[in-house]
């Protein structure tokens, strides 16, 4: 039996040879949402822990330093981001030099624009945890 497929040349897969995706734009990519997850998965259980380490919630932390190790956590984070999203526009100037779109280039001209609107919305996400560190007082009731 002869299986063959009349195959249309419009979604064929990219040749080889294409642009590879750069290590800038990986990190464009991930690394804002990563610092993202990072501020949270630092900040958050270490906060709760502080306030909250035994059956009934504390009026204060158990030592005096959180906000301060919970604002070097989210500027560790947010300098994360910045780079991500420089990484981000480094990728994007990078693939606007090269203008004439060859065989396999819309996925990287998607990446690079994927890149930069998730840099751009992790770093805002990153600056209003920010705010909340600085804004609600740690241990404080919510009603």
């Amino acid at each position: 039996m002869n299986f063959s497929l009349n195959r249309d040349p419009s979604v064929e897969v990219p040749a080889s040879g294409s642009r590879r995706v750069s290590v800038w734009l990986w990190l464009g990519l991930f690394g804002a949402p990563a610092a993202w997850v990072a501020q949270l998965l630092l900040s958050e259980p270490f906060a709760a822990y502080a306030c909250y380490p035994h059956q009934v919630p504390l009026s204060a932390p158990i030592f005096e330093g959180l906000p301060v190790i919970l604002m070097a956590i989210s500027i560790a984070c947010f300098a994360v981001a910045l780079l991500s999203g420089f990484a981000a526009w480094i990728s994007w100037r990078q693939f606007e030099k090269g203008r004439a779109v060859k065989a396999g280039e819309d996925r990287n001209r998607f990446l690079v624009k994927l890149s930069l609107l998730s840099s751009f919305i992790f770093i805002i996400a990153v600056i209003f945890n920010i705010c909340a560190v600085l804004l609600v007082p740690p241990c404080s009731s919510w009603f």
